[in-house]
């Protein structure tokens, strides 16, 4: 209990303390409240206003402590979080601080619940040891979630690549130039590699080479088929080669490489099928099965 006690107080302290200091401050007041709206243009009143309630309270904090982190982390350690999420494909949806910010908020809560709910109860010190790991959890989930959606993607990327190769493949023997065939199979092609194959090229519309939008496909995707199929298109362009017969070359082999795959996973599901067949399935027969010779054995003991 006292240590409830002792953070609530800590907290209360540093509240009264913050509302001092903005007392305190200096501010030019305007004389009444006609002259201060006078100063407001009046196009800025409605655009708030149709904010929620949280848009309007809690994104100004938020972008506080975004700027924060920004300004305090590690870049080393948040340049590491921003390739995570392009590999994520969340590039332009999330930024590094806030997934940092995300992992410090659900730790301090896991300290809020073990400090306010769990050590007031006197538990045993193993008790108390794991409950000290609901803040680490708490820290590492926005993380784990993140790989999730990492091996997400890219198996997907893995399942979808041949078929958008092959489709490239007609696109320029069909006589369409090499952008123009990106174009029309990013168009007809629902995936997360078209998406940024996408991104690549409207990189390329803006000015960027090809070879620095392909690099940058690479750091994206971070899998070694795109990484190959990527050196196979910068090789052909640089040494002339017709890219239509590398396409050809490349579906072939990723082809080859998505069967030896689906083998893999067919030949790992034996294994992961057991652990339920013995858990949930095995049980119930066997209760079905020896239930009534039990009883039966009971009945002529008795």
């Amino acid at each position: 209990m006292s240590s409830a006690f002792l953070l609530f107080s800590a907290v209360a302290i540093g509240g009264g303390a913050l509302m001092l200091r903005a007392l305190g401050r200096p501010r030019r007041l305007p004389a009444d409240i006609a002259s201060y709206l006078r100063t407001v243009p009046a196009e800025t009143f409605p655009e708030p206003l149709e904010d929620s309630f949280s848009a309007r309270v809690f994104a100004p904090v938020a972008g506080a402590v975004v700027r924060r982190i920004e300004r305090f982390a590690p870049r080393q350690y948040l340049d590491g979080i921003d390739r995570q999420l392009a590999q994520a494909g969340l590039v332009g949806r999330r930024r590094a601080a806030e997934h940092v910010a995300m992992q410090f908020g659900l730790a301090s809560a896991g300290l809020l619940v073990v400090v306010g709910l769990v050590l007031p109860s006197r538990p045993s010190s193993m008790l108390a040891g794991a409950a000290l790991l609901i803040p680490v959890m708490g820290f590492l989930l926005p993380s784990a979630r993140l790989k999730k959606q990492i091996r997400l993607r890219s198996d997907a990327i893995f399942r979808d690549l041949p078929d958008i190769i092959d489709m490239l493949a007609i696109a320029v023997e069909a006589g369409c130039g090499f952008e123009a065939a990106l174009s029309l199979v990013c168009g007809h092609f629902d995936s997360p590699l078209t998406d940024d194959l996408s991104f690549a090229l409207r990189e390329m519309e803006l000015g960027l080479s090809r070879k620095q939008a392909f690099q940058q496909l690479k750091e994206r995707t971070d899998l070694d088929v795109v990484r190959t199929f990527a050196l196979a298109l910068l090789q052909a362009d640089a040494l002339g080669i017709p890219i239509g017969r590398v396409l050809k070359a490349q579906a072939t082999e990723v082809r080859a490489r998505r069967r030896a795959w689906a083998r893999e996973k067919a030949a790992k599901l034996p294994v992961k099928i057991l652990f339920p067949l013995v858990a949930f399935v095995f049980p119930p027969i066997l209760a079905i099965v020896l239930g009534p010779a039990a009883m039966s054995f009971g009945q002529l003991g008795h």
